[in-house]
């Protein structure tokens, strides 16, 4: 269901995809931006752990796991679209997590849009208590995430002080499922073995479905660490999962 619906054949190629479900199947709503992004950045980072021992000049580090990819985009709100594009329309209904239909407000301004944008993808669901799932779209690329922060500077006011251009400032965090992430990260191979620092809600179950997709491997992990009690696992504790067979 698009936010926009367009009587021309002209593309709009960066799109903001809004879904129901974390597998990107139930797709509630689209977010065309007015004008493609002039820059887009992307961070990739790896995440080690801190190296033990005092006084020592040369450390190895060792590897924990790689952070989502990060993307930041810059895009531009002005009203002069809307007069200048009359074919725009809006449904003025969207299904929030498939169970009602929910006003929204006409977007018809740089001020609905932003109000649209942000009631759904960052304010949390009642159903889930979560915002939605996002998926970005531009010139072939398909990048699901999740929504991590956005700054909104209003730069054009109407003399009744509504804002009437704006500069979004929008951080996007990758988002993919735990299937997903096994196979980008080829956790099945028999020949590789994965460490985890642990954090202080982690638990064995938890971090065997992060890993593998299935919680049920903990007494193999809790063996081959030595662990008497899975339960009892500490902050900071490093612990080995070895390939599966």
């Amino acid at each position: 269901m698009e936010l926009f619906r367009s009587g021309s054949k002209k593309v709009t190629k960066f799109i903001i995809h809004v879904y129901k479900d974390k597998e990107r199947h139930e797709e509630m709503c689209q977010f065309p931006a007015m004008f493609n992004p002039d820059t887009l950045t992307t961070k990739f980072s790896t995440k080690f752990s801190k190296p033990q021992g005092i006084g020592r000049s040369a450390q190895q580090l060792d590897y924990v796991y790689n952070p989502p990819e990060e993307m930041k985009v810059k895009l531009i709100l002005d009203d002069y679209y809307f007069r200048n594009n009359p074919e725009i329309t809006f449904k003025n209904k969207i299904c929030i997590a498939g169970t009602k239909l929910v006003d929204y407000e006409i977007v018809d301004s740089t001020r609905t849009w932003v109000k649209n944008f942000r009631d759904l993808c960052w304010i949390p669901k009642a159903e889930n208590h979560a915002p939605l799932f996002l998926q970005i779209e531009w010139a072939g690329v398909k990048f699901p995430c999740r929504l991590s922060s956005v700054e909104i500077k209003y730069t054009r006011f109407n003399p009744q002080g509504n804002p009437t251009a704006a500069e979004l400032d929008i951080a996007f965090k990758g988002d993919c499922s735990t299937k997903r992430e096994n196979l980008d990260n080829n956790f099945s191979s028999p020949d590789l073995t994965h460490m985890r620092i642990v954090n202080s809600c982690d638990t064995l179950p938890l971090l065997c479905q992060q890993i593998y997709g299935d919680s049920s491997y903990y007494p193999t992990v809790a063996q081959a660490n030595g662990l008497d009690n899975f339960r009892n696992l500490q902050p900071g504790q490093k612990l080995y999962f070895p390939p599966l067979t």
